[in-house]
């Protein structure tokens, strides 16, 4: 998931809800969220927060499946291992998501695809 989609999405929600809810849901004061709309690059933990809430609270809860928006599930599925542990297990995840595809003789769905793109590996096996 981008710096831009996400700092759209909370500009939109911050819109139609206000910055103080939109605050609470990220964990975040206001004043950093305030940075972050106005174009202020997040910090690792930020936008691990930010990621977070796009998946519980933002647009992302009510959007068809893509490859930004797995990988923020994913992020968040993993956030409590060691972050050198991060992109190993997401490796993991994926190849596993890829494999299931495979073995049930499918074609992965264009997310699959995007999403192994997000983690810039290899494309997927099954005619890519």
């Amino acid at each position: 998931m981008t710096v831009p989609v996400l700092r759209r999405a909370v500009r939109d929600e911050v819109a139609a809800t206000s910055l103080r809810t939109i605050s609470r849901q990220t964990g975040m004061t206001a004043a950093g969220l305030q940075k972050f709309i106005e174009g202020g690059q997040p910090y690792t933990a930020m936008r691990r927060r930010l990621e977070r809430w796009y998946v519980l609270h933002g647009p992302g809860r009510h959007q068809g499946a893509s490859g930004g928006g797995a990988l923020a599930v994913l992020r968040v599925l993993v956030q409590d291992l060691s972050p050198a542990r991060h992109r190993p297990t997401l490796e993991l995840l994926v190849k596993s998501i890829e494999d299931a595809y495979s073995s049930a003789e499918l074609p992965p769905p264009r997310w699959v695809l995007e999403l192994r793109g997000e983690l810039g590996g290899p494309a997927a096996s099954a005619g890519v």
